[in-house]
Formats: structure tokens, C-alpha cells, sequence
């Protein structure tokens, strides 16, 4: 297991809190792998969570290439 610590706006950092937002697009740029740790970093409060990756979803066949979509 990995720990990511990734930078995230405040109001999608809420949503994440709140459990309305289960999941982060993020560029396919680090080892993501289910069952890896993703610490959130709120760049206006500096909260932090932590959320396990739980799904991975690449984009890339919608043209969207180096994109993935992770379920937390």
C-alpha cells in the first residue's frame, strides 16, 4: 500500500468530507493501485483526509489520455 498526498480546492475537499464526492480525476502521473491511500490536502484550510482507493477507471479511450478516475 502507497500513501499519494495530493492538493485539492476547498470546496471539492467539503464535498469529499461530506461523502456527496466518492471519487477524484486525477492525472495518471503516480503508481495509483487499488487498496492505496489518497491524503487529501485542503489548499484553503490545510485539512487533511485520508480515503482508500477502491476503483480505477482510465479515461484514455474517451481521448482523454493520461486521465484516471478514482473511486474513494
Amino acid at each position: 500500500m502507497q500513501e499519494h498526498n495530493l492538493l485539492i480546492e476547498d470546496k471539492y475537499f467539503q464535498d469529499v468530507k461530506s461523502s456527496i464526492k466518492t471519487f477524484e480525476i486525477r492525472r495518471n502521473n503516480r503508481n495509483y493501485k487499488v487498496g492505496d491511500l489518497i491524503i487529501l490536502n485542503n489548499l484553503k484550510t490545510k485539512e487533511t483526509l485520508q480515503k482508500k482507493i477502491k476503483y480505477i477507471c482510465d479515461v484514455s479511450i474517451y481521448d482523454l489520455p493520461n486521465i484516471l478516475i478514482l473511486g474513494i
